[in-house]
């Protein structure tokens, strides 16, 4: 479907208004021709008019409603929701590829921009996607949203202005958070206790609910040997992540710590880890620390961040995507809405998806 037009630039404009134009008039004779509706919506996102292309694309899905490479499409164009699992990858690199060709043309065209910072985000791909961003904010030096994703991007701090309607989920990410000595350690200690994992419960109600989670937590006893040599060192980056996240007013109580496993097929559906009421209210920073063995011995388990959950509701169009790297952590706000997709691997215990996650409680200072 995002066939390559190989047009010259200098004859692109007349050359597409008169293929535009013999497609419509196919199309008047013969509304529901697939074929001519999939060139027509590629023609017009050749020359960046996408609103053209979308009605294009769309008049296609109601053709052919099970042409995933036009829902794709429609997605990408239309500000849609982008897909969370990872076998959309081969679409991810086309739609970042129609998009790029696009920019050859027209590197100044902000629509384009965006798209594809928010696309590269959404593959977990962010040098690329902050390249795009700072080139928005070129055409756009006033884009409010571009200046905040740009700043949790490139590892800054988040801007003093109020933060922007439609903005990204903020997280501060540390790749080599626990070395290899304390990886391995970690690893050893989780195998050995195996048979003291539990199903992960949710809600107030601390309930087993397979349909929203599916996980296993070590039982607290084990746990903490776990948390007398790993609180301190959350302690230490803590800091730096609350100047980071413009959260210095926190007042801390207490870290909560857990240690849990997703095995095959184990998820997370979207969720917030605070709630405005009850035994979590005081969560303010949630984070996730990955361990594994080496190598890698699962696909997925992706965590996603979606953008503008801080208002609730349900999740945006886009998303920030954080792979499980081997020692690394990530620290977020705990009323992002966020989830974890499935993990694939095989069915010995050892080769799950480990995490050291928990949440920071406090108050905040308003001042």
């Amino acid at each position: 479907m995002l066939t390559i037009v190989p047009l010259h630039v200098a004859a692109k404009d007349e050359l597409l208004d008169k293929a535009a134009a013999a497609l419509r008039r196919t199309l008047a004779v013969e509304p529901r021709n697939a074929a001519a509706l999939a060139r027509l919506g590629d023609l017009e996102r050749a020359r960046g008019d996408f609103a053209a292309a979308l009605t294009a694309y769309r008049r296609l899905l109601t053709v052919v409603p099970d042409d995933a490479s036009a829902a794709w499409t429609v997605a990408v164009l239309g500000g849609g929701r982008l897909p969370g699992a990872r076998h959309g990858d081969e679409l991810f690199d086309k739609a970042a590829a129609a998009l790029r060709r696009t920019l050859a043309v027209e590197p100044r065209n902000a629509a384009a921009l965006a798209r594809l910072g928010d696309l590269e985000r959404a593959r977990g791909d962010f040098a690329a996607a902050l390249t795009a961003y700072r080139r928005l904010l070129t055409v756009v030096p006033d884009d409010a949203s571009a200046a905040w994703t740009v700043a949790v991007l490139g590892g800054g701090r988040l801007p003093e202005a109020p933060a922007p309607t439609g903005r990204i989920a903020p997280f501060v990410r540390m790749t080599d958070f626990l070395p290899p000595a304390a990886r391995d350690r970690l690893l050893r200690d989780v195998l050995a206790a195996s048979e003291r994992f539990a199903p992960a419960k949710v809600g107030a109600d601390a309930e087993i609910n397979l349909k929203v989670r599916n996980a296993l937590v070590l039982d607290e006893p084990t746990t903490r040997s776990v948390r007398s040599w790993f609180v301190p060192k959350l302690r230490a980056v803590l800091p730096e992540v609350l100047w980071r996240l413009r959260m210095e007013d926190l007042d801390l109580r207490r870290i909560e710590l857990k240690v849990t496993v997703h095995l095959n097929e184990g998820f997370y559906t979207v969720h917030r880890d605070d709630s405005p009421s009850g035994n979590f209210r005081d969560r303010l920073v949630s984070y996730v620390c990955y361990f594994h063995r080496a190598p890698k011995p699962f696909g997925g388990g992706d965590l996603l961040l979606h953008d503008a959950g801080r208002a609730g509701g349900n999740p945006s169009r886009a998303f920030s995507r954080i792979e499980p790297l081997l020692g690394s952590i990530v620290f977020f706000p705990s009323d992002c809405l966020h989830e974890i997709i499935p993990v694939a691997c095989g069915a010995e215990f050892g080769d799950g998806r480990f995490t050291v996650n928990g949440w920071v409680r406090g108050v905040r200072r308003r001042t």
